[in-house]
């Protein structure tokens, strides 16, 4: 069977739709035989020359991507999607990724009997791309006819989406999986001798709410790793020499997988602190739960609070709230006992999200069951 999975961008490009594609080929290449998968993505960089990169049974093809705005490729042109389309027996594309959807439009009939799978990563209704909507939801509407199977990461993410509703036969919830390489076999002791430190994995954009983070830890005998790149990155490290705390917060980007497993295992506490449903589930949620690391992140009408569970794996609190964010960090890092149930129930709730629980139910998804 050959897998066509179309995505945004592909490793080494470190983002949440782009690891959970990354685990999808990975896990089922290993755990299946007879699959071989082709990803058909843009280079998160600029690129004037297509790529193609050849591993087990893997194929990476990137495609020219000439500039880029607020993280999507601007690239109109997809040549080899028609071919692609026809030399493999399912699609599988992952939502929203609109230049790529709105080439799919003009090659539907070339679809009619292959199986065409849409993985629903995030609702773009409270996004920084909320204002397309009245254009983009049409077209996507064509592709949600058209497709025989949605999956959704969580029951929050099609339940507060409007336009998912209608589709409700076609719905099923696959919840997303991390790199078994991110993972610890024990939960963490409390860090007695020293002060804590705090660990923010992601992309430096305004919706995952970093500002508020830096904020709260203002007064707070803590050290902060903020680790990944983006626009935001100038201002945050503003922020931080206007706070005068350059003592206790550091800046790290493009860190490869090795480097970002040390921040893991060294960090006691990761915090997302995200501010609106861009943020659909948080991956690294994941990555940080399997390294027995209890978790703050926010409530939001998304996959994010039921990733880690308010009062079991750590706290939720509300976006935008520097206050709630303090009074969290200060209750997990003041109480040993806490602390330590926290981490051990990171552990038995990232069980729930392995790899190969993920890989199984694509399997059984590709083969029609």
């Amino acid at each position: 069977m050959k897998i066509l999975q179309l995505v945004k961008y592909y490793d080494p490009c470190q983002g949440g739709m782009e690891t959970v594609v990354k685990n999808i080929v990975e896990g089922c290449v290993a755990s299946f035989k007879n699959k071989s998968f082709t990803v058909y993505s843009n280079s998160h960089k600029q690129n004037f020359k297509k790529s193609v990169e050849l591993k087990n049974r893997e194929t990476i093809i990137k495609e020219i991507t000439p500039a880029h705005l607020k993280s999507q490729p601007l690239n109109l042109r997809y040549p080899s999607l028609k071919g692609l389309i026809i030399d493999n027996d399912v699609i599988h594309h992952h939502y929203p990724f609109p230049t790529m959807e709105f080439t799919l439009l003009r090659y539907l009939k070339y679809m009619s009997h292959k199986k065409f799978i849409i993985t629903w990563h995030a609702n773009i209704k409270n996004s920084r791309w909320s204002w397309i909507e009245r254009i983009y939801n049409p077209m996507i509407e064509k592709l949600l006819d058209r497709a025989d199977s949605i999956i959704v990461t969580s029951p929050q993410l099609f339940e507060t989406s409007i336009i998912l509703q209608k589709y409700k036969h076609k719905v099923r919830t696959i919840p997303l999986s991390f790199d078994p390489k991110y993972s610890s076999v024990s939960s963490k002791l409390y860090p007695s001798n020293r002060c804590f430190e705090l660990l923010f994995v992601g992309k430096l954009r305004k919706y995952k709410g970093v500002e508020f983070l830096i904020k709260a830890i203002e007064n707070l005998d803590v050290k902060l790793n903020v680790v990944g790149n983006g626009e935001e990155l100038y201002k945050l490290k503003l922020l931080v020499d206007e706070l005068n705390i350059k003592e206790k917060v550091f800046f790290t980007s493009d860190v490869n997988d090795e480097e970002l497993s040390k921040f893991y295992k060294k960090s006691d506490l990761f915090i997302l602190p995200s501010i609106n449903e861009a943020e659909a589930f948080g991956v690294v949620q994941l990555e940080a739960m399997a390294n027995a690391l209890p978790v703050i992140n926010t409530k939001l009408d998304s996959g994010v609070p039921f990733v880690s569970l308010n009062g079991y794996s750590g706290i939720t609190v509300l976006p935008n709230d520097v206050d709630g964010l303090r009074v969290a960090i200060e209750d997990i890092i003041s109480n040993k006992d806490l602390y330590e149930l926290y981490s051990k129930n990171a552990l038995d709730r990232v069980s729930f999200f392995s790899r190969e629980k993920m890989s199984n139910a694509y399997k059984d998804l590709y083969e029609g069951n």
